[in-house]
């Protein structure tokens, strides 16, 4: 018998994150679900599969696939805790938990909380209530958005991603970046003349390049006991639909940011696991939050380099009932391509930041894991890394 079973959502780089922190910890396999099997659990042997297509869209495939597990698992433990990378997996989870045949550890926000906060703009409001600093923000419909209240350099972003994502047109981003109200007024005309009828937060643009931006991943227990983990992003995806995305993340320790992400989970009164984005001004030094997942990061990963697991805390507190809270004592670099090709990227501070010896030593791509490595999978790797080094960072050896 086993104490729990964890199942993982989803085949990305998050999911693989989550099931190699499994690994490390417990020894244990996942049982992974998705859609089809991406290039992270390519030939991996740390997780059991399920897979079924449009697994992820599908409500009556996603519950009949949950089940399956249940079936197949139900005589080797009575514990089950379930792992998304996405808000689109966590409300398809939601939405279909009354038709499981089992019960389920969530180590998320309950379905009330999640639904109300996964709106950027409701987030925002809280944060004004609760004197904590956001851009000023004007939210953009269809109806409103030629009449822009805002001056200066702006920057564009969808309310609800996922809603957003859904469409496609020529021009699509993650995020945009207008110097002005004319430019940002092309931008969303291009966005609603696709049919798109939801929200776009139009804000003020903090100013600050890579180096300026910090992430904090964490876990707050059902008990209110607090750990978190403080990364400074150098190094960022530059393409248009992958804005957000780091590359590079080395570790910080600035005290204010952690009090704010204190704040803000008091605030919320939320457990589980989260991941919060902030940016410093570098104009005034002022600390903005720009968002929060009620999920791991996608690069959650850096908290295990750093001394605080995530992952491990929440199975600790909904499967064994221990507190447990844990502190950020390690140097990293958490790194999604390869390391020469991040190191050619660096330069002047941030590449000093990065070199520091310490860090070099605890520099680790999460999806090149020693214990789940064989030779088709390292030559795999290897291939895609490569490609990837030269598409994203034009890099090549």
């Amino acid at each position: 018998m086993y104490d729990f079973i964890p199942i993982i959502l989803g085949t990305d780089f998050n999911s693989y994150s989550v099931a190699r922190c499994i690994h490390e910890k417990f020894n244990l396999k996942s049982v992974v679900c998705g859609s089809k099997k991406l290039i992270p659990f390519y030939k991996s042997q740390i997780a059991d599969f399920y897979i079924e297509e449009n697994f992820s869209s599908d409500d009556f495939i996603f519950k009949s696939v949950l089940n399956k597990v249940y079936e197949d698992y139900k005589h080797k433990t009575k514990n089950f805790i379930i792992f998304a990378p996405t808000e689109s997996y966590i409300e398809i989870l939601f939405k279909n938990l009354d038709f499981l045949d089992f019960d389920l550890q969530i180590p998320y926000a309950d379905k009330k909380l999640f639904e109300k906060y996964k709106l950027k703009k409701n987030f925002y409001k809280k944060m004004e209530e609760i004197e904590v600093l956001v851009p000023k923000t004007f939210k953009a419909t269809k109806e409103n958005y030629k009449s822009i209240e805002i001056d200066g350099e702006l920057f564009l972003k969808a309310d609800d991603y996922d809603y957003f994502n859904s469409f496609d047109f020529t021009g699509k981003q993650k995020g945009y970046h207008s110097k002005n109200k004319s430019d940002a007024t092309k931008i969303l005309t291009n966005i609603f003349n696709s049919g798109f009828d939801g929200d776009i937060l139009v804000q003020q643009y903090i100013p600050g390049l890579d180096g300026s931006e910090y992430s904090v991943n964490g876990y707050r227990s059902e008990k209110g006991t607090i750990s978190s983990s403080q990364a400074r992003n150098i190094l960022s995806d530059k393409r248009g639909m992958r804005i957000g995305n780091y590359i590079a993340q080395s570790d910080s320790n600035i005290e204010e940011i952690f009090e704010i992400t204190k704040k803000i989970l008091v605030s919320l009164n939320y457990s589980g696991v989260f991941n919060l984005d902030f940016k410093i001004n570098p104009l005034d030094g002022k600390i903005y939050v720009f968002e929060m997942n009620m999920r791991q990061g996608r690069t959650f990963y850096y908290s295990t380099l750093g001394g605080v697991y995530p992952i491990f805390l929440s199975i600790k507190d909904l499967i064994y009932g221990e507190d447990i809270q844990l502190i950020q004592n390690k140097k990293f670099n958490n790194i999604t391509q390869s390391k020469e090709a991040v190191i050619n990227s660096l330069n002047g501070e941030l590449k000093d930041y990065f070199m520091d010896e310490e860090r070099i030593k605890n520099t680790k791509n999460p999806i090149i894991y020693e214990s789940d490595s064989n030779f088709i999978r390292k030559c795999y790797l290897k291939r895609f890394l490569t490609k990837t080094d030269k598409e994203i960072l034009n890099f090549s050896k």
